[in-house]
């Protein structure tokens, strides 16, 4: 979907962490090849491309350190299907949760805020996916910056389907994993403070 690059100073976060970010400002990122799989199906697009925004400074919170303002997703198809993604609901919020214990060149963190429709001109595949609590409910997914390679990887997230209408390809209430790995320029750094 989308990131930031972050470099960290510190091996590990707690819940009353404040970061600091510098330069922070404008971003944007590229994934040639995000996958969002469904039981039955993988949903594949070979491009997305994000623009944000990045909080500047010290003592920020980790919620809501950045957001993402605009993103789109092109060449998209699930089961040979071609579909088009609306992603209207942005912006979405960039979080920073803390570093991983296991590597300190990852920072682990969410994207939230969440609803994404897909449709193809055929109306022959559509659906929404959102959080767990309904078509309405803003959905979340997860992963890590690696500061080491300048990139985001989505792992996935509470997104679920809903109103789908898909060849029982994608079915209502089915959990949706969201996966990529995205460029991102320029890097920014964020310690924790």
């Amino acid at each position: 979907m989308a990131a930031v690059g972050f470099t960290v100073s510190s091996a590990s976060a707690t819940a009353q962490a404040t970061w600091t970010v510098s330069p922070g400002g404008p971003f944007t990122a590229h994934s040639g090849d995000t996958q969002l799989e469904v039981p039955n199906a993988v949903l594949r697009c070979t491009d997305a491309d994000a623009a944000g925004d990045l909080q500047s400074g010290s003592g920020l919170d980790g919620a809501g350190i950045g957001t993402i303002d605009s993103l789109t997703f092109t060449n998209c198809t699930v089961a040979g299907i071609m579909f088009n993604v609306d992603t209207s609901s942005t912006p979405w919020d960039l979080n920073v949760t803390g570093v991983d214990p296991n590597n300190p060149d990852r920072v682990l963190g969410s994207i939230t805020g969440i609803i994404a429709n897909i449709s193809d001109p055929s109306g022959l595949c559509s659906a929404t996916f959102a959080g767990p609590g309904g078509a309405t409910d803003e959905g979340t997914v997860t992963g890590y910056f690696d500061n080491a390679t300048s990139q985001l990887v989505v792992q996935d997230g509470d997104l679920t389907a809903y109103n789908a209408n898909c060849l029982n390809i994608i079915n209502n209430g089915e959990h949706a994993a969201f996966t990529g790995t995205f460029d991102v320029s320029p890097a920014q750094t964020i310690t924790m403070d």
